[in-house]
């Protein structure tokens, strides 16, 4: 058991270091012969063969593979030191470039400080993810492989951020060059780790009986021993159920077993009471101890333990940008109702300049933001172009009973995990798009009027790899022309979606679909980069009702298909698709974790 237990932590660490840098060079043997390191060819040839870029690979290898009687410490150092410089560059070189401009240039300057911040979320995502493994003595590996996915696609998502969110177009070239090193090592990291499993058979490795399930494989809950009547899993404890509005009855049954705080840097908070006492109480009348939002969170206490409850009382709030820092970590924030409680902001690319990622009018960042009852505005309309409602990078995100209204880039699933459910969610183009995985439930999507000869896309999803954790599902929801609209649809072409980078995934499941949804049901996405986007995303439908429904007219690409049957339809259910059962108990959300 001991050795085993060995076996699983060495790997898992090495794991995470071929995460950083793509260099997992450990052979393990059984017994006595656990710790032996082989500097082989044949190992280097097949830690790279998965890989695409394998220049890099061989690289990154190439200097510890030539050392005989390198150890362990000696592999983890230098593949820490090759990305900490890799980083260290690209983040130079963007501070330099700021430097470097004049006082007109403040778009520019804007441009790459938002660049700057990326890299560092990068950095520090990368260092948690090799801290937290390096500092555990037993990682189920069936378990972290997804997680870990999770957290490289988040790394891979900053830095095309960074660069995507330049405008200078030479700006923006000096910066992709000096991300590629960076860039191609995380694609490799992604490749080693999600064909990890045939990489340790052709080394030689017995991994025994651990199995390793690629993404998209988890366990499937059994809904009929797992589910109440009031759609909870029976191992939600009942004040957790309150906590979200949940309806009483049904509850009792196993509670969930603690699951650690895996990457986070903070473990799972406990379960709250029923009536849980705000931290902050903020009313714009006096009543409540904060006028404004932002006091609330300034007011967050250093190692703060447990939620950081904060009840928004009904009003309007105007405050600029609200952050969720990355240091504040288990907000939860609840109001009187997403019409009562609402946080409005006007931010913008078209009209103030700034990055789309710069434009939300509030922004989760700190780990397990939680929200309930609120309403999210970008009040600028059509013009504004990219304005987001909100945007969240927050691991483990999720939004209940709130609103999120704007026009074009509503709602931004900048990273990670993100579940909402029970929602109401309006736009016009490219409306609910992002980087991370989010999973979307009962809930209302309304589709408002574009600007004159401007076409609307429900999704626009940015996985770049199917190697990556990301898409977007849409599950049980109401797909409708918003008030605005519904009188000269016709006039207007809605979409879907459309596929914003190469892998691009988005899924309808049962949903509701009204009449104006074009019957291709989807688009291409037009920028020369973009052009075969639809040859390889994963588009798909299933169960759907009402006149867009119809398949009859949908598009031939080799990216969309229509789901057929229940078993493949599984594979997207929340308790699958994001392994929802392994964490959303934890919050008390009323989630539907199959079909």
């Amino acid at each position: 058991m001991a050795a085993s237990k060995i076996l699983i932590s060495i790997i898992s660490l090495l794991l995470v270091v071929g995460c950083v840098l793509g260099v997992v060079l450990l052979i393990v043997k059984s017994g006595d012969d656990e710790n032996n390191i082989s500097t082989s060819t044949k190992t280097a040839e097949s830690i790279c063969k998965p890989t695409e870029y394998k220049e890099a690979c061989n690289k990154a290898v190439e200097g510890v593979a030539k050392n005989s009687s390198a150890t362990h410490e000696d592999y983890i150092l230098a593949t820490i030191r090759a990305t900490a410089d890799e980083l260290e560059k690209s983040l130079e070189k963007a501070t330099a470039a700021k430097k470097d401009l004049g006082d007109d240039k403040k778009e520019s300057r804007a441009d790459l400080e938002t660049c700057e911040k990326m890299i560092g979320y990068a950095t520090d995502e990368l260092k948690q993810v090799l801290k937290v493994v390096a500092e555990t003595e037993a990682i189920s590996l069936a378990e972290q492989i997804d997680p870990i996915l999770v957290w490289l696609t988040a790394v891979r998502s900053y830095q095309t951020t960074c660069v995507e969110e330049i405008r200078d177009e030479k700006l923006k070239k000096d910066m992709q060059e000096g991300l590629e090193t960076s860039n191609e090592l995380t694609f490799n990291a992604q490749k080693i780790v999600y064909n990890v499993l045939n990489i340790f058979k052709d080394i030689g490795v017995d991994l025994g009986d651990i199995k390793i399930p690629s993404t998209g494989q988890r366990r499937l809950l059994d809904e009929a021993e797992e589910m109440d009547q009031h759609g909870f899993p029976s191992w939600v404890p009942s004040v957790d159920r309150k906590l979200l509005g949940a309806k009483k009855g049904g509850g009792g049954g196993k509670k969930a077993k603690p699951k650690g705080q895996g990457l986070f840097k903070t473990p799972p908070p406990p379960p709250l009471p029923p009536n849980p006492v705000p931290n902050a109480i903020v009313a714009q009348d006096g009543s409540g101890k904060f006028k404004t939002i932002k006091q609330a969170l300034a007011a967050y206490p250093a190692n703060h333990q447990g939620r950081y409850i904060i009840y928004v009382k009904a009003g309007t709030y105007s405050e600029g940008q609200i952050i969720i820092d990355k240091n504040q970590n288990n907000v939860y924030m609840y109001g009187d109702g997403r019409q009562k409680t609402i946080i409005t902001g006007s931010l913008n690319f078209a009209i103030a300049k700034i990055g789309t990622s710069q434009t939300a009018t509030v922004v989760a960042l700190g780990e397990r933001f939680m929200a309930k009852g609120i309403g999210f505005r970008n009040t600028i309309g059509p013009a504004g172009h990219q304005a987001v409602a909100f945007r969240s990078q927050s691991p483990h995100t999720v939004m209940m009973d709130c609103s999120f209204e704007g026009y074009q880039d509503t709602l931004y699933y900048h990273a990670h995990e993100q579940f909402y459910k029970n929602c109401a969610i309006s736009g016009t183009v490219d409306f609910i798009f992002g980087l991370g995985r989010a999973f979307i439930q009962d809930s209302e999507i309304s589709v408002r009027k574009p600007e004159k000869n401007q076409a609307s896309m429900v999704t626009a999803d940015g996985r770049m790899k199917m190697e990556e954790t990301g898409g977007v599902v849409l599950h049980n929801c109401k797909i409708m022309a918003a008030p605005e609209l519904a009188p000269v649809k016709g006039q207007y072409a809605t979409y879907l979606g459309r596929p914003w980078k190469p892998a691009a995934t988005s899924v309808i499941m049962m949903c509701d679909i009204g009449d104006l949804i074009k019957p291709e049901g989807w688009t291409i996405w037009e920028s020369p980069e973009g052009k075969n986007n639809h040859q390889t995303c994963m588009f798909r439908e299933y169960g759907n009702r009402g006149p867009g429904a119809n398949l009859a007219g949908r598009v031939k690409w080799g990216g969309f298909k229509v789901i057929t049957n229940e078993k493949d339809a599984l594979g997207f259910t929340a308790g699958t698709f994001m392994a929802g059962g392994t964490w959303l108990p934890q919050y008390g959300v009323p989630a539907r974790l199959g079909l």
